[in-house]
C-alpha cells in the first residue's frame, strides 16, 4: 500500500498490531456510503497511538478510492486568531481534496495550497471549478473571522453534499479547539465553546467526523456539555498480549536493540501492552538499557518511571502537573496516592473524606476531582459519588516516585523491590506460556530467522543456502528490501497470515515466502497444503513475481510431507543454526 500522506510514526513498517480498531473503523468508513455512520471520538491518553491508527486509516482510504474522500487535520497545541485557523482548515481541505481527486500527492506536500489565491489557481488547473466560489467567498471576508469559519467548517460536507460524494473528516486532538482559537489577532479573547460550532455539522451522515482526544476529561466533558448525542465514544484500549509480542519483536528488528526470548512475553505484560510504555522502553536514554536480561529490562523500566529522563515520567507528569496546578493543593496529591493504593476497587468521596482528614467540605472535594478527572490521572466510577485510581501499575509508580514522599515518606526503593516482585509473579505465570506449543516460541523463531535474512544471509550465501534443501539451482540470497511477517492488509479484506516475507529489491532475484514452526511435532502435509494456498493469494495479493516457498519446522518433517515438498518445489530446513547466534554459524 502507498503512504500518501507521511505518517508521524516514521517507518510505516513500526505500525503495528490494531487489528481489530482498523477492522472497525475500515468497516465504519464503508458505511458512510450508505448513511449509517455516526460521528466517532477516540478517546485515549497520549502516545497510545491514535494518531497512527488515524492517519493508517487515511492512507488505506486513500488508497482504495473506493468511494470516500479522506481528510485530516490536526488541531495544533498552539494558539491561533479564528481567522488564520479557518483559512489553515479550508486550505488543507482543498488541498487534500485536489490531491485525491487528482492522485497526486504532490498536493499534499510542497504543492499544497499556500494561500487563497493559489488554491483558486490550484482548482483551475486541475479542472475543479465548482470550488472557486467558495474560495473567493472565503477572499471576500478576510478579517470577518466568525464568517470565515463558517465557510471553512461547513466546506466538506457543502463539498459531499454538492458533488453526491462522501468524505470523512479526521481531526486529531479535537480538544484542543476550545484551548487554543481566539476572537481577536492578539490572542487575548479565547473561544471557550468553539466545538459547539459543530453541534449541527456532525450529525450528516455524508461528511461523518472521526476526531481523537488525548485529554480524555477534556474532550469528553466537551463533547458532552457542547455537542451532546452528536459522537459516539470509542476508547482506545491496550494491545491484545499477541499484538504487544508482536510490537517488541518488531522494534527490536528496527531498532537493532536484541531481546532475549524469554524476556519478551514478560516485557509485553509489565508494560500491559501499552504501545507507549514499549516504544518507550526502546527508545530509553537509560545507558545500561539491555533487554537480554531480567535486570537490565527491570533497570531500563526503572529509569523510565522515576528518572527526571525518563520519557514514560515526561508524560505522566504532564498530566499530573495540570491537575496539580488547578487542583493547587496537597490534598489533590493524597487523593490520587490513596485511589492509587485502592484502585482494584471504586472508592466514595465519602470515605476519601473520612480516611484522608482533608478538611475540606464535600462540594470541595468534588470539585477537586473533577479537576483530577479530566486531567486523566484518576476515573470517575459508576456513579458520580464513586471513584477510582488509574488502572495502571507504571503510572502509579510513577505518581508516587514524584510525590509520595513529601506526604507521608517514601524510600523509591519501594518501587524496585515491587516490581522485582511482579517479575518474578509474571515469570512463574509465563513458564505456562512458554509451553512446548506456546505461540511465542513460534514468533520468536520468526524474529530469528527474520534477523538473519535481514543482516548475514546474503553476506554469506554459501553458509545460508546450505542450511535449506531443495533450492533452486540459481537461488542465492538478496539484500532484501523488506524482510517481515505478513498479514494482508484490510485493504483486502482478507485475513492471510505469512510468517515471513523477504521481498528482492532486484525483480531478477528470488523473494522469500518462509512457514516456521518452532515445536516438538513435524511438519505435516495439510499443513504444507494450506501454506502453498496462502502463499498462492499473497503473491496475487502483492504482485510477487519470482520466488521461492520454503518451510522451516525445527523438529522435521513427516516423510509424506517431504514427498509433497520435493514434488511441489518448496524449499526446506530443520538446521537448528537458524536459531543460533549468528557468530556461532560457521561455514560446514
Amino acid at each position: 500500500m502507498r503512504i500518501w500522506l507521511k505518517e508521524r510514526i516514521g517507518n510505516p513498517e513500526l505500525f503495528t498490531g490494531r487489528k481489530e480498531e482498523l477492522t472497525y473503523f475500515l468497516n465504519w468508513i464503508e458505511r458512510i456510503k450508505r448513511e449509517i455512520s455516526m460521528s466517532t471520538a477516540i478517546l485515549s491518553r497520549r502516545k497510545t497511538g491514535k494518531t497512527a491508527i488515524m492517519q493508517r486509516l487515511y492512507n488505506i482510504t486513500f488508497h482504495k478510492d473506493a468511494g470516500v474522500i479522506p481528510f485530516y487535520f490536526e488541531i495544533i497545541e498552539t494558539d491561533h486568531w479564528l481567522g488564520n485557523f479557518a483559512e489553515d482548515f479550508f486550505l488543507s481541505f482543498i488541498s487534500q481534496y485536489v490531491a485525491f481527486k487528482t492522485r497526486n500527492n504532490a498536493y499534499l506536500t510542497f504543492g499544497r495550497a499556500k494561500n487563497l489565491a493559489h488554491a483558486l489557481e490550484i482548482c483551475g488547473k486541475e479542472g475543479l471549478d465548482f470550488l472557486a466560489d467558495p474560495i473567493r467567498e472565503m477572499q471576500g471576508r478576510d478579517g470577518d473571522a466568525d464568517f470565515m469559519w463558517e465557510i471553512a467548517r461547513n466546506m466538506p460536507l457543502n463539498v459531499a453534499t454538492y458533488t453526491d460524494e462522501y468524505i470523512v473528516q479526521i481531526i486529531d486532538e479535537f480538544q484542543f479547539i476550545n484551548r487554543h482559537i481566539y476572537r481577536d489577532r492578539s490572542c487575548k479573547d479565547r473561544i471557550a465553546n468553539l466545538a459547539g460550532s459543530y453541534l449541527h455539522t456532525a450529525e450528516y451522515k455524508n461528511a461523518p467526523m472521526l476526531v481523537s482526544g488525548s485529554w480524555v476529561g477534556w474532550l469528553a466533558g466537551d463533547l458532552r456539555r457542547m455537542l451532546p448525542g452528536r459522537f459516539q465514544p470509542y476508547y482506545l484500549e491496550s494491545l491484545p498480549e499477541d499484538e504487544a509480542v508482536e510490537m517488541i519483536l518488531r522494534y527490536s528488528h528496527l531498532e537493532s536493540i536484541p531481546v532475549a526470548e524469554e524476556i519478551v512475553p514478560l516485557m509485553a505484560r509489565l508494560t500491559e501492552g501499552n504501545p507507549f510504555y514499549i516504544s518507550s522502553l526502546f527508545r530509553s536514554r537509560y545507558p545500561g538499557k539491555d533487554f537480554t536480561s531480567e535486570e537490565g529490562l527491570l533497570e531500563t523500566l526503572e529509569f523510565e518511571t522515576l528518572r527526571d529522563g525518563g520519557i514514560i515520567r515526561g508524560i505522566w507528569m504532564e498530566y499530573a502537573g495540570y491537575a496539580m496546578d488547578k487542583a493547587n493543593s496537597r490534598n489533590a496529591k493524597n487523593i490520587v496516592l490513596y485511589l492509587c493504593k485502592h484502585r482494584e476497587r471504586e472508592v466514595t468521596r465519602e470515605e476519601m473524606l473520612k480516611k484522608l482528614n482533608l478538611g475540606i467540605s464535600d462540594s470541595e472535594l468534588e470539585r477537586k476531582l473533577k479537576i483530577i478527572v479530566r486531567a486523566d490521572i484518576i476515573e470517575q466510577g459508576s456513579t458520580n459519588f464513586d471513584y477510582r485510581g488509574v488502572r495502571d501499575n507504571i503510572f502509579d509508580k510513577v505518581f508516587r516516585g514524584v510525590y509520595q514522599k513529601e506526604i507521608n515518606g517514601f524510600d523509591p526503593k519501594e518501587i524496585t523491590d515491587e516490581y522485582k516482585v511482579l517479575y518474578e509473579t509474571l515469570k512463574k505465570e509465563n513458564r505456562q506460556l512458554m509451553g512446548e506449543y506456546s505461540h511465542y516460541r513460534g514468533k520468536f523463531a520468526e524474529y530469528l530467522i527474520i534477523d538473519k535474512l535481514r543482516k548475514h544471509a546474503y553476506l554469506s550465501n554459501r553458509v545460508f543456502t546450505g542450511m535449506i534443501e531443495n533450492l533452486p539451482d540459481d537461488f542465492s540470497f538478496s539484500e532484501y528490501k523488506t524482510v517481515w511477517s505478513y498479514s494482508a492488509s484490510p485493504i483486502h479484506k482478507r485475513d492471510i497470515q505469512i510468517d515471513i516475507l523477504a521481498v528482492a529489491a532486484d525483480k531478477d532475484d528470488y523473494s522469500l515466502i518462509g512457514e516456521v514452526k518452532n515445536r516438538k511435532s513435524r511438519f505435516s502435509v495439510k499443513e504444507a497444503r494450506e501454506f502453498v494456498k496462502k502463499a498462492g493469494e499473497l503473491k496475487k495479493l502483492e504482485n510477487i513475481g519470482k520466488s521461492v516457498l520454503f518451510v522451516f519446522s525445527v523438529n522435521g518433517f513427516y516423510k509424506n510431507t517431504l514427498a509433497y515438498l520435493e514434488r511441489h518445489g518448496i524449499a526446506r530446513s530443520s538446521d537448528p543454526r537458524w536459531l543460533e547466534a549468528p557468530k556461532n554459524i560457521r561455514d560446514p
